[in-house]
């Protein structure tokens, strides 16, 4: 008795599913990538702006930009977290993906998202920015700090600068008036929200939520 051939499109549609997953993988790579390099790149321009804003500060008739450092510090500081948001994102859907495919396979092929959890940060987890509260010793939590502090500093410097210019520069323009006042909107809300997105963590726990349910894995 001839054996039947077994039906090929189990093994047909197994093979489309590993293709769309591996797709979608290469892209989140990619992305993660690219926003990595976006990230630093901004960090870098940025520390250039505000270098050159502090030796332009020095001279007696441009020392009025010193206004602009705390804001821009803060505009900075942001900004880069924003380009870090994307990061998370591609992150924990390639962490979906590379356990899906390690189910579907029935071996652990893919542990990149392993090997990042324990050597960059875990995610979704307890941080601030890159951060990683409950990991603070890795490199990038690490260089993290180094900035952030870097930026804290940068900020007290040029926020006492403008205290003792700013009661000369108002009497020439009264609009000064509200400097301190939006400055601390400006710094606050901004605080806040970072505050709310990377250390309550909601945005994160809801990506990962959605990526669980669709391909039955956790994180």
């Amino acid at each position: 008795m001839t054996p039947q051939n077994p039906d090929p499109l189990p093994t047909a549609l197994a093979e489309t599913h590993l293709r769309v997953l591996q797709a979608q993988l290469d892209r989140m790579r990619s992305m993660h990538y690219g926003y990595y390099v976006q990230f630093f790149q901004a960090n870098h321009l940025y520390t250039v702006l505000a270098l050159v804003n502090i030796t332009l500060a020095l001279f007696y008739p441009l020392r009025a930009v010193v206004l602009v450092l705390p804001f821009f510090i803060v505009y900075a500081g942001f900004f880069c977290a924003y380009l870090l948001t994307y990061n998370l994102f591609a992150w924990i859907y390639a962490t979906a993906l590379e356990k899906k495919i390690n189910s579907l396979l029935g071996a652990e092929l893919l542990v990149a998202h392993k090997m990042e959890d324990v050597y960059i940060y875990r995610t979704p987890g307890l941080k601030f920015v890159a951060l990683d509260l409950t990991q603070p010793w890795t490199a990038i939590s690490a260089s993290t700090l180094s900035v952030t502090v870097a930026g804290i500093l940068t900020y007290l410097l040029a926020s006492y600068r403008a205290y003792q210019i700013l009661p000369s520069l108002t009497a020439h323009y009264p609009p000064l008036h509200l400097y301190w006042p939006l400055l601390a909107v400006w710094t606050l809300g901004h605080l806040a929200w970072l505050l709310w997105f990377f250390v309550g963590g909601k945005p994160e726990k809801d990506i990962a939520g959605i990526v669980n349910e669709a391909y039955g894995t956790h994180q």
